[in-house]
């Protein structure tokens, strides 16, 4: 058996193995998946919609340090790592950024640029003026040549064919969508059903030969495709002439053209569903191969070499030195004096300017926050009076509003922890249905909770059960109508005279619409009592290492009021494909309810009461656990299961409601000075009625600023933090140190808590430094696909990040692309262990990923951790 010519025009006339058993083949196979593996580490992890939470989009390169994985982002897919010098110098017109902080972080990089800079003993001078290299580089970031803008620095080979590149990516996204879809759209891809085993190569393979908009000559060859797609894949990588020395590059190139499409389909892979980076590629490249083939496509192959790196060629020291000199007029200078400029402008290449002006924008935030937080009173010894109540929220940034306007209220105490409440569940409400995993999404549930009636309250469950099946079914019905190939336009003669009134009722009466419809809903479907089988669910030794776990980690051993509230976080919005990024991302993007209503009826139980006495926490009988939740889009705080709590604490329980409520509307009255669209208002309820309005208008495109804004990491008791405005800004973790001598508790904040709140960070970071690439643009030309993700139109990718509504208005960023600081009062020693046993806090603070300031005692100083140990925070590293 000889091979016959293939679509290139290559014949081979060696005599042909059968590929199953040829060992050669065997090994292209091995390497390939190798080689696709380590190719695909360039991409984030894309979550679907229903479950969207934060994600670091270049978690892959994490293990290097933030300013190289910044550069390979840039040669890899073409992506901006920071802000944009226009952008940045802008900053410092405004005097967001000083020269002050330039020349801080400056010197910080920098240390021994304070002497005159000068060249073979040559003072440099400026006009009349000996300046020191410090003052040349500071002229250079102020006034010195732009950069080009990035780009990929090696392409696909359909890509030198700009109309093969272009059909390539419509039939990957025709598809993928095809088949990721599952038919959540309606219909379903024949070989993509539930429980399918074809995948989606042979389910492709099957179909693509009768796609009638390809050339005759492509479809007899996709007939002819091999079972194996990595057969396929080797097979087009031939017909591409692609070597095994560049096979890697190529691969990386071909994923990196439509990152958003391979990291879904990365995440399928790794969650069992079908499908792996080698189907997707044998698809692309099948394409790109066979469409550029003599007589398919319109130019012709591209040649066997590969593309010439794109990379832009940053200017030179001495060209940046004649810029520099002609932009400041200084006019002639002599060679050594010129030199003397080059010299000094060696020191910071071109294209680590924009990491200078970061780290200057990050420094006047974070001297701002830590000379704040070092300026609070330090807390007396003595003891304090029993507040009314305590509130322990979720770390969200948007808690930190709350706890701060709840305080200034009267005297409760509220304290901050991971919002799922240390309780990873597997939750079922009371309606039934598939359960939802309550937990972090790189944990898996341990514990089953369900949802049901409460004692003598099955009537009333079976009406709400009854109602909320109709509405259901109705919108079941509505929906299946609209998908149907008819049923549009039946569904427009039957009800469109009624749509169109209330599509109008929906967008200019959005508040008294909303109220309307919950009104309606609550007469349907009334609310019915409920209880959770949470002690069903755990073992009596699971319950009491939650409760000794969850209280050693809050600080709150001691002190305990007569209502302790565990308060959750969702958000109530209409017409959202993003709405899972606004609630509880600890809850793995679901509202945090459930988690607080299981966790409280652990802390309620007698034996873990028992169980926490004897390991020394001794909570006070007249002390009642109760669970809450607070909408973010309205600022109200619901109380949850108020039926369960005892007749004696309902005055505390009444008052506690109130104050919640008046809380909760000064939140609001902050929150709208921010909200596009929202009117300054001087009445608290008038701008609560405004943000509960904007919660249930479908066409509202900023329902809430989410995390926007987010820079700060804190850890530590409240007193550090009591009372300061720090604007929504902040994750606030309790922690007390001298609860937790050995540690454990720290590290667990350190290791989980604060790695999530690195996701969060990046994500609105470079959502807002490129929101083309790493963000998902504008919603209001988004499509949703199934229940996938969004493309920007018709065409195209699947977007990855956040969409400008979440980071910016109109032109202009909201969200300030900082990357985190962690600011951590524990003992220095405790801290440096933890971070010498865990290559995680390794990678991010070795690697600038999260920047660090700890200090022991509330009277101390700042403290950096660096290569040489604990330095001053305002000190470069090795100068103390």
């Amino acid at each position: 058996m000889t091979s016959t010519t293939s679509m290139t025009g290559t014949t081979s006339t060696r005599t042909a193995v059968p590929a199953a058993t040829d060992p050669a083949r065997a090994a292209r196979r091995a390497r390939l998946r190798t080689d696709v593996s380590l190719a695909g580490r360039v991409l984030a992890t894309s979550w679907p919609l229903e479950t969207f939470i934060a994600v670091n989009p270049l978690s892959g390169l994490e293990d290097r340090p933030f300013d190289e994985a910044v550069r390979v982002a840039g040669e890899v897919l073409g992506a901006r790592g920071t802000l944009s010098l226009a952008e940045l110098r802008a900053h410092h017109t405004t005097g967001r950024i000083t020269d002050t902080d330039l020349r801080r972080a400056l010197g910080l990089r920098f240390p021994d640029l304070a002497e005159p800079a000068g060249a073979a003993g040559a003072a440099l001078i400026l006009g009349d003026t000996q300046v020191s290299a410090l003052d040349v580089l500071l002229a250079d970031l102020r006034h010195g040549v732009a950069l080009p803008p990035p780009s990929r620095a090696v392409l696909t080979r359909a890509e030198a064919v700009p109309a093969v590149a272009a059909a390539v990516d419509s039939q990957t996204t025709k598809w993928c969508a095809a088949y990721l879809d599952a038919g959540q759209a309606g219909w379903a891809m024949p070989g993509s059903e539930p429980g399918s085993e074809r995948g989606l190569y042979a389910a492709w393979r099957a179909l693509a030969p009768r796609d009638r908009s390809l050339p005759r000559q492509v479809r007899r060859a996709l007939a002819a495709l091999p079972a194996r797609a990595d057969d396929a894949l080797l097979d087009a990588l031939d017909r591409l002439r692609v070597g095994a020395d560049e096979q890697r590059v190529q691969l990386r190139a071909e994923l990196t053209r439509l990152p958003g499409w391979a990291a879904h389909v990365r995440w399928r892979s790794e969650n069992g569903s079908g499908v792996d980076l080698v189907d997707y590629l044998a698809l692309r490249m099948t394409y790109a191969s066979l469409l550029l083939a003599p007589g398919t496509a319109p130019q012709p192959a591209p040649p066997s070499t590969p593309h010439p790196p794109s990379t832009p060629q940053q200017p030179s020291a001495a060209d940046r030195a004649r810029s520099l000199a002609d932009r400041l007029a200084l006019g002639p200078h002599a060679p050594e004096q010129l030199a003397a400029l080059t010299v000094a402008l060696e020191r910071l290449p071109a294209s680590d300017r924009p990491l200078v002006w970061l780290e200057a924008f990050e420094g006047h935030y974070r001297d701002g926050l830590l000379a704040r937080l070092a300026g609070q009173p330090v807390p007396s010894t003595g003891g304090r009076p029993r507040a009314r109540a305590q509130l322990v929220t979720c770390i969200d940034v948007r808690s930190e509003g709350l706890r701060r306007q709840l305080e200034a209220v009267g005297p409760y105490e509220t304290l901050g922890f991971a919002g799922f409440f240390a309780v990873a569940i597997s939750f079922t409400d009371l309606a039934g249905g598939a359960p939802c995993s309550l937990c972090p999404v790189l944990l898996k549930p341990r514990n089953e909770v369900a949802e049901r009636p409460a004692p003598g309250r099955q009537d009333a469950a079976e009406r709400r059960l009854s109602g909320l099946g109709a509405m259901a079914g109705a919108e079941e019905s509505f929906h299946s109508a609209k998908d149907d190939a008819a049923g549009p336009f039946a569904l427009a003669e039957g009800v469109g005279w009624f749509a169109g009134p209330v599509a109008a009722a929906k967008t200019v009466l959005a508040g008294p619409y909303g109220r309307a419809r919950h009104r309606l809903q609550r007469a349907v479907a009334p609310p019915a009592e409920t209880e959770l089988s949470a002690l069903d669910g755990f073992t009596p030794e699971d319950r009491a290492q939650f409760a000794q776990v969850a209280l050693t980690m809050m600080g709150l051993t001691s002190g305990f009021a007569r209502l302790v509230v565990l308060c959750g976080h969702g958000s109530t919005t209409e017409n959202n494909p993003y709405g899972s990024s606004l609630d509880c991302g600890a809850c793995g993007g679901s509202r945090g309810g459930p988690n607080a209503r299981t966790a409280v009826a652990l802390l309620n139980d007698t034996d873990v009461r028992q169980h926490l006495a004897g390991v020394g926490i001794e909570v006070p009988a007249d002390t009642w656990f109760l669970a809450g939740e607070h909408d973010t889009a309205t600022d109200r705080v619901l109380l949850l299961d108020r039926h369960l709590v005892p007749p004696s604490h309902h005055s505390e329980l009444d008052a506690l409601s109130r104050d919640l409520e008046q809380a909760g509307s000064a939140l609001a009255a902050e929150r709208c000075a921010d909200l596009p669209g929202a009117r300054p208002s001087s009445s608290a309820q008038r701008a609560a009625r405004h943000v509960q309005a904007r919660s249930t208008d479908w066409a509202q495109t900023y329902p809430e600023w989410g995390l926007a804004g987010n820079a700060a990491f804190v850890v530590g008791p409240r007193s550090m933090t009591a009372g300061l405005d720090l604007g929504r800004r902040a994750f606030l973790h309790s922690y007390e140190a001298h609860v937790d001598p050995d540690g454990g508790s720290l590290e667990t904040i350190l290791t989980a808590p604060l790695v999530v709140a690195q996701w969060i960070s990046c994500q609105y970071y470079f959502s807002s430094v490129d929101p083309h690439r790493f963000g998902s643009g504008s919603k209001t030309i988004h499509n949703v696909v199934g229940g996938i993700g969004v493309l920007a139109g018709q065409d195209g990718d699947l977007r990855l990040g956040l969409p400008w509504q979440s980071v910016g208005v109109g032109d202009r960023l909201v969200h300030e692309p900082v990357r985190l600081l962690a600011v951590v009062q524990a003992p220095l020693d405790r801290i440096e262990a933890i971070v010498a046993r865990n290559p995680v806090l390794q990678r991010l603070f070795g690697g600038s990923w999260v920047a660090l300031a700890a200090r022991e005692n509330a009277d101390d100083p700042w403290q950096r951790l660096g290569d040489h140990g604990w330095q001053p925070w305002s000190e470069p590293e090795g100068t103390a």
